[in-house]
């Protein structure tokens, strides 16, 4: 029988479970940074859970339009998923809940963060196609511009 997942808004009480998906950081500073609403502004962190076990965290970020009749937006990110949980299906998980909450693909229109070189395969099953390039500026040692 399929597991039941849950996806829902994250709080500090996960901290320590996202903290295992990244592998990396502090427990403490997660919590911060689920708790601190003006770090983020505009963005939700939720998690899919799975037998009372976090299997995912991921970002949403509403994106302000000025178009005029321009659809909302969203961007899909921070995605990361419990090694031993890939392939099981919850990513289309993820994207289901999107349409049927949050009216992706109806009301709603999503970008999605993907690494580069890598779609994934739930992209195509859901309709994603490409639309725009992404670019970075990363931070440099010190602060300084070159």
């Amino acid at each position: 029988m399929e597991p039941l997942r849950t996806i829902r808004a994250a709080t500090a009480a996960d901290a320590a479970a996202i903290r295992e998906l990244y592998g990396a950081g502090g427990i403490d500073e997660f919590s911060d940074r689920l708790t601190d609403r003006d770090a983020a502004p505009g963005t939700t962190h939720y998690v899919a859970e799975s037998d009372h076990q976090v299997v995912a965290a991921f970002a949403l970020t509403s994106l302000g339009r000025l178009r005029p009749g321009g659809s909302s937006r969203l961007m899909l990110h921070e995605i990361k998923l419990r090694p031993n949980s890939r392939g099981s299906g919850v990513v289309e998980d993820i994207f289901g809940w999107l349409a049927t909450t949050l009216a992706v693909g109806t009301e709603t229109e999503l970008l999605a963060l993907a690494p580069l070189g890598q779609r994934p395969s739930s992209f195509d099953r859901f309709g994603l196609s490409e639309s725009h390039q992404a670019f970075k500026w990363s931070i440099r040692e010190g602060g300084a511009r070159t």
